[in-house]
């Protein structure tokens, strides 16, 4: 007979035992007209407040130029730095613009709600205006803080550029000098506390490593292929290995990459996800049939379902999130990763209450572990059983463990689905008029084998995917993890493909690669062997 399990609930604040959220849509609207006299142009200063504590802020603005019968134009605004779309208005802008009726849009990260405004300027204008902006939700306070894990160089301040997106950690792929910050003196601190940011970062053909030191950065952005990047990060003799992420998770290499077991983590929101452009197909890697369909989600959904593959084949691996190598103008943190951290207290007991991690270094720690969310909009704190994603609950055989999913979601888009998926089935699905109306309750899993679970949440956003996605929760009867077949067989797939993609595109190549197509095609069939 089997034995129950029952693991503890979390009780989310407030005391009710069913998951909370928080639905906020559309603009917040206001309306700022500039008709006062002023003898030598039309001015305005437009000031930025927290609508809630009353202090000056740092935001992403867009400004456009609405003349009637022509189309919105974006208008630059001098003296200011630019956030790639739009510019970073620090605490107040003057803005000396031709006459002209404007918009614009006011966008600091996805904890707070956008801010949709108007005004005209005439040739005698001068007016003084203060927005406010309401925060829908502060993540820091709830234990999560928010990290961009691949960021392009730029002369542009990134230490402004992240607090204008209540961003507070970032991987920069160089250490580009800034230029200075308009109307900011330099002993004027960014109020952004944290602000944690390293450029001891490389990158390669799809791959990122993470920790590397002067000698080891060159050694690998030399290297001819990324198989041979990934040789020179894994036999170096720096004192501490570095991390290994895909961060091209298309690339026709990926089962070598895979089949090395020295790759930690995966781009599950990378620069396939824009602001700038629509990304419809995969350039540098294996796409699949329904990309032909131009359906601007697919990209993303196909991103979601490789890294499901990579749990399902029992790959140990983390989800990352980050503008990308070649994210061009995305502002930075669009694409983000939500990391915490449990109180040391709790580690014994059955409750995590999920904190800040208290420096860079425990922040990137939490990454490795799995205590994250990906994101490029939704805001999802989950607990399963009271445990952060990357726990490992451990059974026996004949027992089950039943494991109640819950979570607080805060969501700025009309949502299309929230999900939970446990061993790559979905175990529920709802819309969020579903869900409220079940109480917010989640039924729960009753798990009788090893496996794994994520919750993700789906927007009806049409630009791209838009979505948040947890890191796994793990599941171990006996001290196994779960392997699919079809999980090996995916990827098995995948190597076939690569070899005939040698063949037929780089022929040259074939020789310098075939040592790491036959170490990998070993691997999977051993895999397939050992593991089922």
């Amino acid at each position: 007979m089997q034995s129950l399990r029952q693991y503890e609930l979390f009780h989310p604040i407030g005391g009710t035992h069913s998951a909370a959220f928080r639905v906020l849509l559309g603009f917040f609207t206001v309306s700022v007209l500039a008709a006062n006299v002023w003898a030598v142009g039309g001015s305005l200063t437009l000031h930025l407040e927290d609508e809630s504590t009353q202090e000056p802020v740092i935001s992403r603005v867009e400004f456009f130029r609405t003349d009637p019968g022509k189309k919105d134009r974006p208008m630059p605004i001098r003296q200011t730095v630019s956030a790639g779309i739009g510019v970073v208005v620090d605490r107040s802008v003057v803005l000396e613009l031709p006459d002209s009726s404007y918009r614009f849009q006011i966008v600091r990260g996805p904890e707070y709600r956008l801010v949709g405004g108007n005004f005209t300027l005439e040739k005698t204008s001068l007016d003084e205006k203060t927005v406010k902006l309401p925060r829908m939700v502060d993540m820091r306070n709830e234990g999560w803080l928010s990290g961009d894990c691949c960021v392009v160089p730029s002369s542009q301040s990134l230490p402004l550029r992240m607090a204008s997106e209540d961003l507070h950690v970032a991987a920069v792929l160089d250490d580009v000098p800034s230029k200075p910050i308009p109307h900011r003196d330099a002993d004027d601190m960014i109020d952004n506390d944290p602000s944690w940011i390293r450029s001891d970062v490389a990158v390669n053909q799809g791959l990122m490593f993470y920790h590397v030191d002067d000698t080891l950065k060159q050694s690998i952005e030399a290297c001819g292929s990324s198989s041979e990047a990934l040789v020179a990060a894994t036999t170096s003799d720096t004192d501490n290995s570095p991390k290994i992420a895909i961060e091209n998770p298309f690339a026709w290499e990926l089962p070598i990459w895979l089949a090395s077991q020295r790759v930690d983590g995966v781009f599950l929101f990378g620069d396939w996800l824009r602001l700038d452009k629509t990304i419809y197909q995969v350039s540098d890697g294996r796409g699949e049939e329904a990309f032909r369909l131009r359906d601007p989600t697919q990209v993303g959904r196909y991103a979601e379902r490789v890294y499901r593959q990579m749990l399902d084949a029992g790959i140990d691996i983390v989800p990352l999130a980050g503008g990308g190598d070649e994210s061009a103008a995305t502002p930075v943190g669009y694409n983000r990763l939500y990391v915490a951290d449990a109180k040391p207290a709790s580690y014994d007991s059955e409750l995590d209450q999920p904190h800040v991690p208290g420096t860079a270094d425990r922040w990137w720690e939490q990454v490795w572990n799995g205590c994250s969310v990906a994101t490029n909009g939704p805001l999802l704190r989950p607990l399963l059983a009271g445990r952060l994603c990357g726990h490992v609950f451990e059974g026996r055989t004949g027992e089950v463990l039943r494991l109640q999913p819950e979570l607080n979601l805060t969501v700025r888009d009309p949502v299309d689905y929230l999900e939970v998926i446990h061993n790559d089935r979905v175990h529920y699905s709802a819309r969020l008029d579903e869900f409220a109306k079940a109480g917010g309750k989640i039924p729960p899993i009753d798990a009788k084998e090893s496996g794994w679970v994520i919750i993700r949440v789906m927007t009806q956003y049409e630009g791209h995917y838009r979505a948040a996605v947890t890191a796994p929760w793990w599941i171990e009867f006996d001290g196994q993890r779960r392997v699919s077949n079809t999980a090996l067989e995916f990827f098995r797939e995948w190597l076939s493909d690569y070899e005939q993609h040698l063949m037929s595109t780089r022929p040259d190549d074939v020789a310098k690669e075939a040592p790491f197509v036959r170490a990998a095609r070993r691997y999977w069939q051993r895999k397939a062997t050992t593991d089922n």
